[in-house]
């Protein structure tokens, strides 16, 4: 049995949550996105594994796939809402930097998930 082998996550067009509209357009988190993750723990491992992938490739593409996919996920962005975006999507890509370098990941003092 051949197991299926991993293509690396380069831009945000290997991304499992991304697609192409019939105009070639990227999607950055599609309506009703079908290949999105069904539940908590799998967006969690969309975040940990794939964007963090990117961002060890190139931090700007990480940073662009979290900034576009949470204006996307929202579904309306005035100002407020793409400055907020824009500074959160900054601060993850710093704390995937980090994460790389070895610093210890941060967790709520309540949080129940890891």
């Amino acid at each position: 049995m051949n197991a299926a082998i991993k293509r690396p996550i380069l831009c945000r067009d290997d991304l499992s949550f991304t697609k192409r509209d019939d105009e070639d357009r990227l999607i950055n988190w599609p309506r009703y996105n079908k290949g999105a993750p069904a539940d908590w723990k799998k967006g969690i491992a969309c975040f940990d594994g794939e964007v963090a992938e990117l961002a060890a490739h190139d931090e700007t593409e990480a940073f662009h796939a979290i900034q576009f996919a949470i204006a996307d996920m929202g579904g309306r962005s005035t100002c407020l809402e793409t400055g907020f975006i824009d500074r959160v999507a900054r601060a993850a890509v710093i704390g995937l930097r980090a994460m790389r370098n070895g610093t210890q990941r941060f967790e709520p003092k309540d949080s129940e998930e890891a």
